[in-house]
């Protein structure tokens, strides 16, 4: 597939994406996400990608020391405007193509949330997974936050489009199509309002949470646990959403 995640990140994105995870949303994810690790102040976590930080921020804001990775730098350079004041020594962004090693390692966590790989091809997902692994100390966890095949199937089943009203009145509208052969999601976003309108196309690996699993072992990792997103909830295939979106969280061993 095409890099097009070099450029999708943009300011359209961010209004979009900001719209629709708001900052009530991510805190509550950051909160769960401690919840679920059983974190404790001073723990060190790698948010990778981080966007535009609305995960960074909260878990610093918990007692975390945080590292934002991220290749936008629009998000990166929201995500700064955005710290507050969260000093440098709790709260770090670094720009960075994460199918590459990250410098820094030793961390406790490392977070991979908000289906955020799929963009290339399995080999770049081996080499993310590969570089999170290798950024946690031995015995270190990597948790990934996403959805999935599974849960892509049933939502296409019961009509998958998705629209919301943002706050400045611009209509927004997700009209995604899938190809059961790639297992390949496209993304199709319009949007229409007083500032103007624009439109948006990506295309993502959509996994079944076997292949996932896979990807896991491929990079070194081991799996300890899946939950129904970042929750302490075992997942399990059940209900009109078949359990909904999918927590991993693998180990490092050595």
């Amino acid at each position: 597939m095409s890099e097009w995640w070099k450029s999708f990140f943009d300011q359209d994105y961010l209004k979009i994406a900001g719209g629709m995870l708001t900052e009530e949303h991510s805190s509550k994810q950051a909160a769960d996400l401690w919840s679920m690790l059983d974190l404790s102040p001073g723990c060190r976590i790698l948010d990778a990608p981080c966007g535009w930080g609305r995960l960074s921020r909260p878990l610093a804001l918990l007692g975390a020391t945080v590292l934002g990775v991220d290749q936008s730098e629009t998000l990166l350079a929201a995500a700064e405007s955005q710290r507050g004041d969260v000093p440098s020594e709790r709260l770090r962004y670094i720009r960075h193509d994460l199918r590459n090693p990250i410098l820094e390692t030793g961390f406790d966590v490392a977070c991979n949330i908000f289906t955020s790989f799929g963009y290339g091809t399995e080999e770049d997902d081996v080499a993310l997974f590969r570089s999170l692994r290798a950024a946690v100390r031995r015995g270190g966890r990597v948790l990934v936050e996403t959805n999935h095949r599974d849960l892509i199937c049933t939502q296409l089943a019961h009509g998958a489009k998705h629209s919301m009203r943002m706050e400045d009145g611009t209509l927004f509208l997700d009209e995604p199509g899938f190809d059961p052969i790639a297992g390949v999601v496209t993304l199709n976003w319009y949007w229409f309002g007083p500032n103007g309108g624009g439109k948006k196309h990506a295309r993502w690996r959509c996994y079944t949470p076997t292949e996932m699993v896979s990807l896991l072992q491929r990079a070194g990792l081991r799996l300890i646990g899946t939950y129904q997103g970042l929750s302490k909830n075992p997942y399990r295939a059940e209900g009109p959403d078949l359990g909904g979106r999918l927590g991993m969280i693998a180990l490092r061993e050595d």
